[in-house]
C-alpha cells in the first residue's frame, strides 16, 4: 500500500523542515544471524497475567506519584536491559605518520580495523531470553551484548528484524529471565500518565515519566513507502541509549518501543516517538513463527483526507482515508474497493489518516480476512478483503516455514540457501540459491555479491540449489577465477542481472 501526499502534507513539511526527526540512537550498525527458533506458540502468551494487579489506573482521585511510579517501576525495571554493540571498522592507511616522522603505533598496511562501540536498550518479553528492541539499535554489528540489572552479561543473536517498523528481536541463551507486560497500545490515551525506561546517554537502567502528548504520529523516521508509522508521541525524557526500552503505562504494561526524537540538537528537545506494542507483537509473532515479516497488504494508494475531497466525495467533514488509485489484481481490486472510495474502519476500527491505515492493514498476515467499511455515493458499504503480500500472493498464515538449506563457506565468506517457490516466482528462476549473508571483507564481498543476490550460474552452468553450488567449486583451487551469474531486485521490484568475478582465496584450514 502506496500513500500519496496531499499538498496540504507538503505544506506542512515545509513548514516543519527546521526540526530534524532524529533517530535515538549512539550506534547505527547492523547484524544479521541464522539462529533458527521454532516456538509452539506465541512468544508473550505467558505475559498475558498483569504483573501490577495492585496497581490502580491513574484517576483524578487516587493518583498518589509517591507510591504508584515507585511500585511500578519496582517491577519493570528488571526487565529492561542493556544492549551494547560492536562493529570492526576497517581503518585505512594514515599519512600524518610518515610526514611528521612519527612511527605508527598500528601496523600501516591499510587492513588493520578498530572496535567501534554503541549502546541501546532492550526489553525482555520471555523467560527464556527473547529480547524485543529497535532495528536500528542492532542493524550492521558485529557483536551483540546484553546487560541485565543483576549485572549478568549475555551475548546476543539477531532472531529477525524489520527495518518497515524499526523492530528487532534479539536472543540470548538464558533461563528464568523477569519479563515485561505487553499491553494494548489501541487503548492509549492522549493525556494518560507514562514512563520510558532505558539507558539514555550511557546512564542504565533510567526511567522518566511523562504523559502521551499525541497518537498516531508519522515523522517520515523510515523512508516512506510502505514503512509503517504509526508513533506513540511522550514528553517523557528520551534520549540516544533509549532506543528499544519501554514506554509504559501507569498498569505497569508496556504500550511502546521508544525509537526517535525530534531534535535540532540530537538530545532530548520536548518530544519523544515510540512504536505502538500492537505493531511490535505483529512482527514478532511474524518473526519467531517463518523468520522473516510476512504483511498484509490491500494493493491501493491512498492519500488524506481534505476538506476539499471531503466536500467532493459528500462528506460532512474530513474523516477516512482517500484511495486514489487500485493496483490491477491485487487484494482491494479483487474485492471491488475503487478509486474514490473513503476507507472509514478497519474491522470496525476507525482510520482517520494514511498511516493509521497502513499500521492497522500491516498487522496482519497475507491470507486473513479483514472487514472494510468505506464510503462511496453518499453512503456506506462494507467489503471482506483477503490480503495479499507486497508481490500479490495470498498465504495462510498458518503456513509454516519452508524448509531451509544451509551451506556455510568461510573461505568465500558466504551463507547460501535454496529458493522458495515463492522466491523461485518472485525472480523468474527455476533454480538458484539466495545469498542469506556476507562476511565483510570476505571474496564474496569483494567481489560485490550482496545479501539478497540470488546466483543462478557459476561459469556458465546452471545452479539449481546448494549442493549444485558446492559441487562447482570442487574443481576451483585458490588464485582461480569464477565468473557468477547474479539476479537482484531493483526498488521497483523488476528484475536485474549482473555479472561478477569472484577470485577463491587462500584457505584459512
Amino acid at each position: 500500500m502506496r500513500h500519496q501526499k496531499s499538498p496540504f502534507a507538503l505544506i506542512a513539511g515545509l513548514i516543519t523542515i527546521g526540526i530534524v526527526v532524529g533517530v535515538v540512537m549512539t550506534s547505527n550498525f547492523g547484524a544479521h544471524s541464522s539462529l533458527g527458533a521454532t516456538p509452539t506458540g506465541t512468544i508473550y502468551t505467558e505475559n498475558t497475567v498483569r504483573m501490577v494487579q495492585d496497581t490502580q489506573p491513574l484517576t483524578a482521585g487516587n493518583f498518589n506519584p509517591g507510591t504508584q511510579f515507585v511500585d511500578i517501576v519496582e517491577k519493570v525495571r528488571p526487565s529492561i536491559v542493556s544492549i551494547y554493540t560492536v562493529k570492526m571498522v576497517k581503518m585505512g592507511k594514515n599519512p600524518f605518520y610518515e610526514f611528521f616522522g612519527r612511527k605508527n603505533p598500528i601496523p600501516d598496511d591499510g587492513n588493520h580495523e578498530q572496535r567501534q562501540g554503541g549502546m541501546g536498550s532492550g526489553i525482555i518479553i520471555s523467560k527464556d531470553g527473547y529480547i524485543l528492541t529497535n532495528n536500528h539499535v542492532v542493524d550492521d554489528t558485529d557483536e551483540i551484548n546484553v546487560k541485565l540489572i543483576d549485572h549478568r552479561e549475555f551475548k546476543a543473536e539477531i532472531v529477525g528484524r524489520d527495518p518497515k517498523t524499526d523492530i528487532a528481536l534479539l536472543k540470548v541463551d538464558a533461563e528464568d529471565l523477569p519479563i515485561s507486560v505487553l499491553g494494548n497500545s489501541d487503548e492509549t490515551k492522549i493525556g494518560e500518565w507514562v514512563m520510558a525506561f532505558g539507558s539514555p546517554l550511557n546512564l542504565t537502567s533510567t526511567v522518566t515519566a511523562g504523559i502521551v502528548s499525541a497518537i498516531g504520529r508519522n515523522v517520515s523516521l523510515l523512508g516512506g513507502g510502505d514503512a509503517i508509522e504509526n508513533f506513540i508521541q511522550t514528553d517523557a525524557a528520551i534520549n540516544p541509549g533509549n532506543s528499544g526500552g519501554a514506554l509504559v503505562n501507569l498498569r505497569g504494561e508496556v504500550i511502546g518501543v521508544n525509537s526517535a526524537i525530534a531534535t535540532r540538537t540530537n538530545y532530548y528537545m520536548g518530544y519523544g516517538f515510540a512504536v505502538p506494542i500492537n505493531i511490535a507483537k505483529s512482527i514478532i509473532d511474524d518473526l519467531m513463527k517463518y523468520g522473516e515479516v510476512r504483511r498484509g497488504y490491500l494493493g491501493v494508494y491512498i492519500a488524506e483526507v481534505t476538506p476539499v475531497v471531503a466536500k467532493g466525495v459528500g462528506l460532512d467533514k474530513p474523516i477516512g482515508v482517500l484511495v486514489t488509485s487500485l493496483q490491477k489484481g491485487r487484494a482491494a481490486d479483487q474485492a471491488g474497493i475503487q478509486s474514490g472510495d473513503v476507507i472509514l474502519k478497519v474491522n470496525g476500527e476507525v482510520v482517520d489518516q494514511p498511516n493509521e491505515l497502513q499500521a492497522k492493514v500491516g498487522t496482519f498476515n497475507p491470507g486473513e480476512e479483514i472487514e472494510i467499511e468505506v464510503w462511496r455515493d453518499g453512503k456506506t458499504r462494507t467489503f471482506k478483503i483477503i490480503l495479499q503480500d507486497k508481490d500479490g500472493e495470498t498465504e495462510l498464515s498458518a503456513k509454516t516455514k519452508p524448509e531451509k538449506t544451509h551451506k556455510d563457506l568461510p573461505e568465500l565468506g558466504l551463507n547460501l540457501q535454496d529458493l522458495s517457490t515463492r522466491q523461485l516466482n518472485q525472480f523468474d528462476l527455476d533454480g538458484g540459491v539466495v545469498v542469506v549473508s556476507v562476511e565483510r571483507y570476505s571474496a564474496a564481498a569483494e567481489a560485490g555479491i550482496r545479501r539478497g543476490d540470488v546466483i543462478y550460474e557459476m561459469n556458465g552452468k546452471t545452479v539449481e540449489n546448494v549442493r549444485d553450488f558446492n559441487d562447482s567449486l570442487e574443481g576451483f583451487k585458490s588464485g582461480d577465477v569464477v565468473k557468477i551469474k547474479i539476479r537482484s531486485k531493483l526498488e521497483n521490484q523488476t528484475n536485474f542481472d549482473r555479472l561478477v568475478f569472484m577470485e577463491i582465496p587462500e584457505s584459512k584450514n
